[in-house]
């Protein structure tokens, strides 16, 4: 099953082994994987810029702006923040993403504007200033405004989006001992 611990737990994996990958995948003449360099490179400011990008285009889907279906976006915000935050050193149970997930609800952001506002004043703040979980709060606001703006039946619901990344992530070999020995 995919879940949010899974698949960040999968990246922070990835970010652990990152070295050996990188160098077993070179000694069998393969390049290196996009985001295993990334992980190489710990490039938090890099990290930290495709992150805010993301949750621009994942807002301006919020508000009908950008096209993109909200699954490719959230994935990709997931994603970004995932790497950011292994580069940090964080763990999953350090960012608390429970508690963010129930905090979205109140933290004083409800709209796609204070949203974008929100992701701004992140952007605004050197990489090492940033708390990891706050690239998480504000996922999981995005998440809620979206849940709140669309029919339930119309809803990607959360196991489906990380599902979709975990389907991504099997069409990669080099993390099939990854995805073996992360299974929660």
């Amino acid at each position: 099953m995919a879940t949010p611990r899974r698949i960040f737990r999968i990246y922070s994996q990835l970010g652990a082994n990152a070295g050996e990958i990188a160098s077993f995948l070179s000694a069998k003449g393969e390049a290196v994987p996009g985001t295993v360099g990334l992980l190489l490179a710990r490039d938090t400011a890099k990290l930290l810029s495709r992150w805010v990008e993301e949750m621009h285009e994942l807002c301006g889907v919020l508000d009908g702006t950008h096209a993109d279906p909200y699954i490719m976006e959230a994935t990709q915000c997931f994603y970004w923040a995932a790497l950011f935050t292994t580069a940090r050193g964080i763990s999953w149970d350090e960012l608390r993403f429970e508690d963010n997930r129930r905090l979205a609800a109140t933290c004083g952001v409800q709209t796609v504007e204070e949203l974008r506002s929100a992701v701004k004043r992140l952007a605004g703040l050197a990489p090492e200033a940033v708390k990891p979980e706050k690239l998480f709060l504000m996922w999981n606001v995005a998440d809620r405004i979206y849940r709140m703006r669309t029919p339930v039946d119309k809803q990607w619901s959360l196991e489906q989006l990380m599902e979709a990344d975990l389907q991504e992530m099997l069409k990669r070999p080099y993390l099939e001992p990854i995805l073996a020995a992360v299974t929660d």
